[in-house]
């Protein structure tokens, strides 16, 4: 079976390995502990980072769930409410407990979560987000370790508990203990939490998770742009720049080569040089690039996503997706978002909200 060769398969792997329906993915389970007021930035950031991690990784389910300490609809910064379940000592059973924060969250000693963020750490990962960090350090988790919080959190918790120190950095997670200041660092850390816990040595599906969040900044946007080297000659360039704006009819290899001003050969030393691909077969991988997005993202039809990424005949573009993806376009489609009981968990983050 065929792979990616070009730096394309840095935005593909996660969706091919999704393709792999052996075996049985292993189960994360994750629990949000929302306190009143608490910042639903914050939380969305969090969640979104692992349901994109279910969508593009088979290996790892990430299982969410909301709690707090009444149970019920819990009320956000910005006044929208999540329904959670009502908070536990005894039968709390979760590989990842992460108490959202905010602004408007008001501190003090809660004894309850004090209990269960105990249990957790006997055995798995805990975190706060925002001013979060007063309940692990209230748990007598932060130990002499530094901390991350909000600027405006540290008067509070400083007085609390003069013995820790605050820390500069936005996020910090060491010995199993995760703290993050704001909701821009809830990405950061959600992302260690599941390398620690699901992702182990998977650094090209985590890259793909925060390329999803944190797209480049200032440029064109472009199927291949965020995977460029940094430094390429600019005739390459401008042929990448051509080969992505004339996806659904292709230009012929040497048309490029002569719109860029060398010769095919030189182009193709460089494409080999830069991007480990012949241009043809970059070509190709960027329109199945483009095939896997409108597959996923829209509900056209498998002909007309055919069509649009340059393939004439569907029987080619069947076989070369099914070359690079494992699966076959359509069977693509209902892997990742069938709505049925045997196929709706792996891609769905089981939340209570």
């Amino acid at each position: 079976m065929e792979t990616f060769q070009s730096p394309l398969k840095q935005q593909n792997i996660g969706f091919r390995q999704s393709a792999s329906v052996s075996g049985q993915a292993r189960v994360v389970r994750v629990a949000f502990v929302l306190l009143e007021h608490f910042s639903l930035t914050t939380l969305s950031t969090a969640m979104d980072a692992l349901a994109t991690g279910n969508l593009i990784n088979a290996e790892t389910l990430y299982m969410v769930s909301t709690w707090s300490l009444k149970g019920g609809q819990v009320e956000s910064d910005v006044g929208v409410s999540v329904s959670s379940q009502r908070l536990v000592a005894e039968g709390f059973n979760q590989d990842a407990l992460i108490v959202i924060g905010g602004q408007r969250v008001r501190l003090a000693p809660q004894p309850l979560l004090r209990r269960v963020l105990k249990r957790t750490a006997g055995k798995g990962i805990v975190a706060g987000c925002w001013n979060a960090a007063f309940h692990l350090a209230d748990a007598g988790l932060l130990g002499a370790e530094e901390f991350a919080c909000h600027r405006d959190s540290y008067g509070l918790i400083s007085e609390y508990f003069p013995q820790l120190k605050a820390s500069s950095r936005e996020f910090i997670v060491a010995q199993r203990r995760a703290t993050c200041a704001n909701a821009h660092a809830a990405l950061d850390m959600t992302l260690a939490i599941m390398q620690e816990l699901g992702s182990h040595n998977d650094a090209a599906l985590l890259d793909e998770i925060k390329r999803v969040h944190q797209p480049a900044q200032g440029k064109p946007v472009g199927a291949a742009d965020s995977v460029r080297p940094a430094a390429i000659p600019k005739p390459l360039n401008v042929a990448i720049d051509l080969m992505e704006n004339n996806i659904e009819e292709p230009m012929e290899i040497d048309a490029i080569a002569s719109h860029v001003g060398v010769s095919r050969r030189q182009l193709e030393r460089r494409f080999a040089r830069y991007l480990n691909a012949a241009p043809n077969r970059y070509y190709l991988e960027l329109r199945l690039t483009r095939a896997r997005q409108l597959i996923v993202q829209s509900d056209r039809s498998m002909t007309d996503v055919a069509l649009a990424t340059g393939f004439v005949s569907y029987p080619h573009f069947y076989k070369r997706f099914k070359d690079l993806f494992g699966l076959p376009p359509m069977t693509f489609r209902d892997y990742h978002y069938a709505s049925d009981s045997a196929s709706s968990g792996r891609y769905a983050v089981a939340a209570t909200y």
